[in-house]
């Protein structure tokens, strides 16, 4: 089975996600992706950003600060045999 680790950012809104990623994309960062946020943790359809590091949050803190947009939420998910864990990560934003 494949391992994987990943951190989700979840704003307020879907719009907000979408001009993050815009934003990011157009600074030439390429280590985020605008992804459908998991039922598991929103109900209802919106967007979150998709990282791998957790160093990158920092660059995902400093943008969002620019246009006054706050993250609400951050999530860790892990993939490991089968299992799926997802942990939050409130208490680094």
């Amino acid at each position: 089975m494949k391992e994987e680790k990943y951190y989700l950012a979840i704003f307020k809104s879907k719009n907000y996600a979408i001009q993050i990623n815009y934003i990011l994309e157009n600074l030439g960062y390429r280590n985020f992706q605008l992804v459908s946020t998991p039922c598991e943790i929103q109900a209802g359809c919106g967007y979150c950003i998709k990282f791998r590091e957790v160093k990158d949050l920092e660059i995902l803190k400093s943008e969002s600060k620019n246009i006054h947009v706050n993250i609400e939420s951050l999530y860790c998910i892990e993939r490991k045999g089968g299992m799926k864990t997802i942990k939050n990560l409130n208490y680094l934003i």
